[in-house]
């Protein structure tokens, strides 16, 4: 396993790529949401699996007052169950430490709560819509 910054167009199109197989194919979020204005102020991420395939990606972007937004968050199915989230995300809150952040927001698909609960997030609003699947807002100090 391993975590790159996607800081190159190549790698970049990787995180798409695994994005648009997640969220437009599979969860059927409209392709014209998925990309959004903050793909140019974010940090993407790239989770490598042990034979060197892009299976996952994330991406932060900063919000203000030491807080970064987490966005993006997606696995290929076929490489679910193996711990690759929880990679994917010790490795933004490493990497937005050591950057001199504080704090991490992120909207959580309800399904995925518990998820993100076992990382230290904790449940800040009410359910909201997001593309048509329920949402809550968490946070966690960094």
């Amino acid at each position: 396993m391993e975590i790159k910054t996607a800081d190159t167009r190549p790698l970049y199109d990787q995180c798409l790529d695994i994005r648009m197989k997640v969220f437009v194919e599979e969860q059927k979020v409209p392709a014209d949401l998925e990309l959004d204005e903050h793909e140019d102020v974010s940090t993407h991420f790239l989770l490598y699996d042990g034979a060197g395939d892009a299976v996952g990606t994330v991406r932060y972007r900063p919000i203000g007052d030491g807080i970064i937004k987490v966005e993006r968050m997606a696995v290929l199915k076929s490489h679910r169950g193996r711990r690759y989230g929880y990679d994917l995300m010790e490795g933004v809150h490493q990497h937005a430490r050591s950057a001199g952040h504080l704090k991490a927001k992120l909207a959580a698909q309800v399904h995925a709560i518990p998820f993100y609960e076992k990382l230290g997030y904790s449940v800040a609003s009410d359910v909201f819509d997001d593309a048509g699947i329920p949402h809550k807002y968490m946070v966690r100090e960094l």
